[in-house]
C-alpha cells in the first residue's frame, strides 16, 4: 500500500498511527468512541462489557468474544473474578521523547555524527538514552532524542549548534524488563485475549502486529471451534512465542 513504504531505515510513512487508522477503513470495523470500565462472563456465553460514552450513562453489551489491545498498567479495567489480573500487570518506563529541528553539534569533535546515536548504561547521569534522525525536514534537520528526565534549555544548547524548534512528548514508553522475569498467555480466559502480553517480550509497533495477528487466530479458533488455522504459527504463551522468535 502507498501509505506504508519500506525504507532502508524502516518506517510507516506518515506515522504509526496509520497502521490502526487504515485497518478500521480496511475492515469497515464499527469504532465506538467509549471508556470501557468492566468485562465479566456473560449470563449465556462469551462476556459483557460496561463501557460509557461521552453522551451517556453506563452501557453494557454481550460479545462472543472479547480482545484488550491496552496496556492494563493504566487502563483502570476490572477483569473477571477469575483472572489473576496481577500476572498481567508490568510497570512501565517514564520516557521523554523531545522532537528537536535544527542542527546537532559533533558529539566527538572532527568527526561526523552518525545517523542514530545510542547508549547502554544503567547509569542516569548521561542526558538522553538515543538520538536518531527522524523524517525529512523543510529546514535543516530533524531529530528525535529519548531521555528519562525533560532536557532543560542549557542541556539542548549543549547538544545543538543550531535549534529552530523543540517539541517534547512525556510518555510510559515500554516496560520495565527484569532477569528472570515472567510472561502472561494471550489468552486470559476462554474467547478473551490480551494482544499486549507480548510487550513482556519485547515493545515495538512491529511486535504489536505480531501479536494482533496471533490473537486474531486464537480468536478465530475459538470462535469457529477449529484447532488447526495456521498451524505452527499460534502460540498461548508468549513464552514458546518468544522461543520461536
Amino acid at each position: 500500500k502507498q501509505w506504508y513504504q519500506r525504507r532502508v531505515r524502516g518506517r510507516v510513512d506518515g506515522g504509526n498511527f496509520l497502521l490502526p487508522a487504515r485497518l478500521v477503513e480496511h475492515t469497515k470495523a464499527e469504532v465506538i468512541s467509549s471508556t470501557v470500565k468492566s468485562i465479566s462472563p456473560s449470563s449465556s456465553s462469551g462476556y459483557t462489557l460496561t463501557y460509557s460514552t461521552s453522551d451517556a450513562e453506563d452501557i453494557t453489551e454481550d460479545f462472543d468474544a472479547v480482545i484488550i489491545a491496552t496496556p492494563l498498567h493504566n487502563a483502570e479495567l476490572d477483569l473477571p473474578d477469575d483472572i489473576d489480573q496481577e500476572s498481567y500487570l508490568k510497570p512501565f518506563q517514564r520516557t521523554l521523547a523531545t522532537f528537536v529541528n535544527g542542527i546537532l553539534a559533533p558529539l566527538v569533535p572532527g568527526e561526523k555524527n552518525p545517523g542514530d546515536i545510542l547508549t547502554v548504561t544503567s547509569k542516569d547521569k548521561l542526558l538522553f538514552s538515543s538520538i536518531g534522525m527522524k523524517g525529512e525536514a523543510d529546514k535543516d534537520f530533524n531529530y528525535k532524542i529519548f531521555s528519562k528526565e525533560q532536557l532543560t534549555e542549557a542541556q539542548l544548547n549543549k547538544l545543538f549548534s543550531k535549534i529552530n524548534d523543540v517539541k517534547v512528548v512525556d510518555w510510559l514508553a515500554y516496560p520495565k524488563y527484569s532477569v528472570p522475569d515472567s510472561v502472561p498467555n494471550f489468552e486470559m480466559a476462554p474467547g478473551l485475549y490480551y494482544v499486549n502480553a507480548i510487550e513482556s517480550a519485547a515493545s515495538a509497533i512491529e511486535m504489536s502486529c505480531i501479536g494482533s495477528k496471533n490473537v486474531a487466530l486464537l480468536a478465530y479458533q475459538y470462535l469457529e471451534k477449529v484447532d488447526n488455522v495456521d498451524s505452527g504459527k499460534v502460540c498461548r504463551d508468549v513464552r514458546n512465542f518468544r522461543e520461536e522468535l
